[in-house]
C-alpha cells in the first residue's frame, strides 16, 4: 500500500477490505434500477477484475468485492462503458434510495422520478457528515424515510362527496385504520385517523372520494445505525417540484450550520423542528402555519 491514500480512494468509491491488497468497488444504481446490458457488463467486470460475484447493498447499490488496487482505474473504465460510475461514499450527499411506487399498485407518486431529479440535484455534494435520502411512494413506507436525514413519501388526504356516496360501505372495510365511518346512510371520514393512503379513492364503486391534497410529505433528521433517530414530521405537503426546492433550502441550511460531522438529525435537535419548519415555508413563500 505504499504512497496509496485509501481515504482518498474511499472518496471515490473504492473502499479498502480487511485484506488490505483488496479494494470493494461500490457503484450507484440510480433508483435501484439496473439494464440487462449493465447486468451483463457487470457480471463481465466481476469475472475479469474480481472473483465473479457482486453483493447488493442496503441503498440499492451493487458491490464488487476483491478488486486489485492496480486495477481500479481499469474498473472506472470499464464501469463508463455501461454508463456507470464508483460512488455514495464519504461525508457527501449518498446514493438516494427509493420504493417502485412509480409501478407499485399502493404508490401515489412517481418515485423513481423524484429519485431521479434528487440524484441529478444533489448526489456526491460535499456536506458537513454524510446525508441519506429516502423516498417512498405511500404510508406503507417500503423506503422506511424517517431513517433518513431527509425523508419523502407520497400522501393523499380524501374527501368524501356527501351527494354521490350511497353509504355502500366498501370503503370502511378497506380503510386500514377506522378513519371512515357509516352514519345516516353516508361515510364520513375522521381526518385525525387517516394515514393518507388513499386507499379508499381507488376503490370506491361510486366514485364519491376524491382528493382533497396530494403530493410529498417531509420527513426531518432521521438516521440509523448504532444510535438512531425518527425523523421528525415536517407538516407540509409539496409539490415534486417543491420538494426538490425544499431539498435546497433544507441542504444549505444544514451546510450553514452544522458542525465537521454532525448530522442533520442533531441540528433539527438542537434548533427545533418548528424553527427548520419555519426557516422552510419562509424560503418556499409559503404562509407559515
Amino acid at each position: 500500500m505504499t504512497q496509496v491514500d485509501p481515504a482518498q480512494l474511499k472518496k471515490q468509491g473504492f473502499i479498502q477490505q480487511r485484506e488490505e491488497d483488496y479494494f470493494t468497488v461500490r457503484i450507484k444504481i440510480l433508483a435501484g434500477n439496473i439494464t440487462a446490458e449493465q447486468m451483463r457488463g457487470l457480471s463481465e467486470i466481476s469475472n475479469a477484475y474480481a472473483r465473479g460475484y457482486a453483493g447488493l447493498t442496503a441503498r440499492l447499490g451493487i458491490e464488487i468485492p476483491w478488486v486489485k488496487l492496480e486495477d481500479l482505474e481499469k474498473v472506472r473504465v470499464e464501469l463508463e462503458k455501461i454508463g456507470l460510475k464508483p460512488g455514495g461514499t464519504g461525508r457527501t450527499v449518498r446514493a438516494i434510495v427509493a420504493c417502485k411506487g412509480t409501478v407499485c399498485a399502493h404508490g401515489l407518486i412517481d418515485t423513481q422520478g423524484l429519485c431521479a431529479m434528487l440524484d441529478q440535484g444533489f448526489f456526491g455534494e460535499e456536506l458537513p457528515a454524510k446525508f441519506k435520502m429516502g423516498v417512498a411512494g405511500c404510508p406503507n413506507n417500503c423506503a422506511k424515510v424517517q431513517l433518513h436525514d431527509l425523508g419523502f413519501m407520497g400522501q393523499c388526504l380524501p374527501q368524501i362527496d356527501e351527494d354521490l356516496c350511497d353509504g355502500c360501505g366498501e370503503c370502511i372495510g378497506l380503510c386500514p385504520t377506522g378513519a371512515l365511518k357509516k352514519s345516516g346512510g353516508r361515510v364520513f371520514l375522521d381526518e385525525s385517523r387517516c394515514i393518507l393512503c388513499g386507499k379508499c379513492i381507488k376503490h370506491c364503486p361510486a366514485h364519491a372520494v376524491s382528493m382533497k391534497k396530494h403530493g410529498v410529505a417531509l420527513f426531518l433528521g432521521g438516521k440509523f445505525g448504532k444510535r438512531y433517530t425518527i425523523g421528525q414530521d415536517a407538516g407540509v405537503i409539496l409539490s415534486p417540484d417543491e420538494a426538490l426546492a425544499a431539498t435546497r433550502v433544507l441542504v444549505d441550511f444544514y451546510r450553514d450550520n452544522a458542525r465537521p460531522g454532525e448530522r442533520f438529525g442533531i441540528i433539527v435537535g438542537r434548533v427545533g423542528i418548528e424553527e427548520v419548519r419555519a426557516v422552510l415555508m419562509r424560503r418556499l413563500g409559503r404562509p407559515a402555519a
